[in-house]
């Protein structure tokens, strides 16, 4: 749970700085553009965190099938 916070950390910040972004490029810009750039990070950030969590779950099969591997190679 640890690797959580800084990357939602980073999603918030893009996420604010694409809303700066528009407010400095069209001033005038209707509350939807906000909500649908928001809507956006939120779908990149729940993809991003779905990849790194089966990520996560790949490398600890892999580390568990080595283990076991290993484990028959013994000589009895």
């Amino acid at each position: 749970m640890g690797y959580l916070l800084p990357r939602a950390v980073f999603l918030l910040v893009a996420w604010g700085m694409s809303c700066a972004l528009i407010r400095k490029l069209l001033p005038e810009a209707d509350p939807v553009i906000f909500a649908l750039a928001g809507a956006s990070w939120i779908a990149f950030g729940a993809a991003y965190f779905a990849y790194l969590r089966r990520l996560k779950r790949d490398i600890a099969a892999m580390e568990r099938n080595r283990h076991l591997g290993d484990v028959r190679r013994v000589p009895t």
